[in-house]
C-alpha cells in the first residue's frame, strides 16, 4: 500500500492578489467545503501535531485524519463516510487509523469549523488550490500548491507567486490553528 502522504506548500495572501491570481489562472469554477474539526478536551490530537476533521462538500462527507510529518509534509488518512457526526462513524479502518496514532475516538469533540470557498487547478506536478476561508470574525485568502509527485516545489510556486511580487515563506499555520487565533 503507498504511504498517505500529502504534501504541500502555504501562503497567505491579500484578496486583490487572490483575485489576480483566479483571474491568471481562469479560476471560474469552485466548491464550497464546510470543515468540522474535533479534538479531546485536553487537546490529544493537537499535541500530536494532528487534525481530525469531516469536510462537507454538497451531500458528501469526507473523513480526514492528518499527524504531521515535516513542515510541510503530513500523513493524510482519507475517506468517504455517510455520516457528519463523527461518532457515528463505524468504519472499522477509520478507527484503527485513530487507534493507530493512539487517538481516542469516543472522546472526540468538535472543537470548531468554517467554510472555505476552494478554486482549483491540475497543474502538471501540482494542484494549485485558492481559497478563501470564512471564519467566525474573519475572512483570509491562501494560495496552496499540492504535490502530485516529489520534485522543487518551491521553484514552481515561486513563479506562481511572481507576478504578485511573493516568493514562497511559510507564513501562515493550518487553517485550524488559524480560527483559534482571530476569535
Amino acid at each position: 500500500m503507498k504511504e498517505p502522504i500529502e504534501r504541500e506548500l502555504k501562503i497567505l495572501i491579500k484578496e486583490e492578489d487572490m483575485n489576480f491570481i483566479i483571474k491568471s489562472y481562469d479560476l471560474n469554477k469552485y466548491k464550497i467545503q464546510t470543515n468540522i474539526y474535533y479534538d479531546t478536551l485536553d487537546r490529544k490530537v493537537k499535541q500530536k501535531n494532528g487534525a481530525v476533521r469531516i469536510r462537507i462538500i454538497d451531500d458528501l462527507y469526507i473523513f480526514t485524519l492528518k499527524i504531521r510529518k515535516d513542515a510541510i509534509t503530513h500523513f493524510e488518512y482519507e475517506k468517504e463516510v455517510d455520516t457528519k457526526d463523527l461518532l457515528k462513524i463505524k468504519d472499522e479502518e477509520i478507527l484503527t487509523w485513530l487507534k493507530t496514532h493512539d487517538i481516542p475516538f469516543h472522546e472526540l469533540i468538535p472543537i470548531v469549523s468554517f467554510t472555505t470557498k476552494r478554486y482549483e487547478k491540475d497543474l502538471e506536478c501540482a494542484t494549485l488550490c485558492a481559497d478563501i476561508t470564512q471564519y467566525d470574525h474573519h475572512v483570509d485568502y491562501e494560495l496552496e500548491y499540492e504535490y502530485k509527485y516529489e520534485h522543487d516545489g518551491i521553484s514552481y510556486f515561486n513563479q506562481i507567486l511572481k507576478p504578485i511580487h511573493l516568493q514562497y515563506i511559510k507564513n501562515c499555520p493550518s487553517k485550524i490553528a488559524r480560527a483559534f487565533n482571530k476569535s
